[in-house]
């Protein structure tokens, strides 16, 4: 059973004892962010905070801070597994008979299911607010160097004629009806609201718990991100059209703001972003707010940032098992990939079957032309390296790299642009580092050293003797 909606989410949670609630009034300034971030830390439940002292609307809060409650809104399955489908779909054939034609139109009927469909009754649009007010929203500010209030969990939905995308960009509110975009260059929702002659926006807060995680996902353009989310959910998201805005987005939400961008750039921050410091003060573009509906008793998600791993460690670790399969349609050699949490998506190791000279810069080169804000440090093993364990990751890089030969920098390349380790936003450099064996070709044309082993028949009688005194000394 697909979890229609974040009410549904919470009822499950609450079920598990994975929520509580907090009925003391908190401040949505500094309090609500130190309370999230400490349940964060330390492991803890969803907490939804029924009160606070500014009046704003009810906070539910690290809804994802654990990768039990992932699995929870996964309803159990593998999102690595589920994203699986969505390469059968891409990879249906072009039928070459009649048979093959109806076989074709059998599987497209089954897949079916996956894509987004329009509705009519929309629950997000129950109440239309008589007065835009985004004060009553609760946009918090989590450090004191911080200008004013953010929306830290509201994802925005763009359009570019048939594309589509949405995402978590974070918002500071500037005026009763006004905010700014903090999208950045060389994403995709930046790129379609540049390329539009009346860019529209409608910020979600609150659909199911699914296209939630899904929207701290890069898809890249122009694969449908709802249809992915269509196929991680196992069926696909019901939509409403906007009222004031030609923007779809789901109808099961708590709340949407509709809005279009003026074409002023104003200061936006300084915020202490995901990297524990604060970002620098650039100027973003203005969204006037056209309308805003919500259910009648709307809940605002909230998340928070600050050094890792807080609750997008686990978005990332979502999004990775989600692009795995994607990947290896470009990368077939493509064995493993991980993206660490603490890494915040600027280090990323991944394995391969190395077949050629090069093969590994190859794979650098590939996963960088995909997605060239992430990946600042890209590590490459070998096929028979779990990429998990950063023991092994560590002995790959200690006996197989020769700095001179396996380290490839690139200059002036794009980053992120809350990345504080350069001085130029949204340039940077990357590194590459070959922790793969080497090929005969890419060690002078001599055999590399042979891997230390011992017969399997020595290997199997020694564990059992081992195993046998081990517990006979109680160890």
């Amino acid at each position: 059973m697909v979890t229609k909606d974040l009410r549904a989410f919470i009822k499950v949670l609450e079920e598990r004892n994975e929520l509580t609630r907090v009925n003391e009034p908190l401040s949505i300034d500094l309090e609500v962010a130190a309370l999230l971030r400490e349940l964060m830390y330390r492991g803890g439940p969803a907490v939804i905070i029924e009160r606070t002292r500014e009046g704003t609307l009810p906070i539910v809060g690290n809804l994802f801070g654990k990768w039990d409650r992932v699995m929870l809104a996964m309803e159990g399955n593998d999102p690595e597994a589920m994203a699986s489908n969505l390469v059968d779909l891409l990879n249906l054939r072009i039928p070459q008979g009649f048979l093959d034609a109806i076989k074709t139109l059998g599987e497209l009927r089954r897949f079916s299911q996956y894509f987004p469909r329009t509705v009519g009754n929309s629950p997000v649009r129950e109440v239309e607010w008589d007065a835009v007010d985004l004060t009553r929203i609760p946009a918090i500010r989590q450090w004191s160097h911080e200008p004013g209030r953010f929306i830290t969990f509201g994802i925005t939905f763009v359009r570019y004629g048939n594309y589509r995308n949405f995402g978590y960009y974070r918002l500071q509110i500037i005026g009763k009806d006004r905010l700014i975009m903090h999208w950045q260059p060389w994403r995709r929702s930046a790129m379609y609201g540049e390329l539009s002659e009346r860019p529209e926006v409608a910020i979600v807060f609150g659909p199911d718990p699914v296209t939630m995680l899904m929207a701290g996902v890069s898809i890249p353009h122009p694969l449908d991100k709802l249809l992915v989310t269509g196929v991680l959910r196992g069926e696909g998201v019901e939509l409403v059209k906007g009222s004031t805005v030609d923007v779809e987005y789901p109808a099961n939400a708590e709340l949407v703001i509709e809005g279009e961008l003026t074409g002023e750039f104003v200061r936006e921050g300084p915020f202490g972003d995901h990297v524990g410091v604060y970002s620098i003060a650039r100027e973003y573009p203005v969204v006037r707010v056209k309308a805003i509906y919500s259910r009648r008793d709307p809940i605002i998600p909230v998340t928070v940032t600050g050094k890792p791993v807080l609750e997008d460690g686990n978005i990332i670790r979502f999004g990775t098992k989600v692009v795995k399969p994607l990947l290896r349609q470009v990368l077939p050699e493509l064995v493993d990939i991980e993206i660490p949490p603490e890494g915040l998506g600027y280090v990323i190791i991944v394995s391969i079957r190395k077949k050629y000279p090069g093969h590994a810069r190859r794979a650098m080169a590939a996963l960088w032309g995909l997605v060239p804000v992430l990946g600042k440090v890209i590590i490459v093993v070998d096929q028979d390296v779990n990429v998990r364990d950063w023991g092994q990751v560590m002995y790959a890089i200690a006996a197989h790299v020769n700095p001179s030969r396996d380290i490839l920098i690139i200059d002036n390349y794009p980053v992120e642009e809350l990345d504080p380790s350069t001085p130029i936003p949204n340039l940077g450099s990357k590194v590459g580092i070959d922790a793969t064996r080497k090929l005969p070709e890419e060690y002078g044309g001599r055999e590399y050293p042979m891997d230390v082993t011992a017969p399997s028949d020595v290997i199997d009688k020694v564990r059992r003797i081992a195993d046998s005194i081990m517990g006979r000394s109680g160890n």
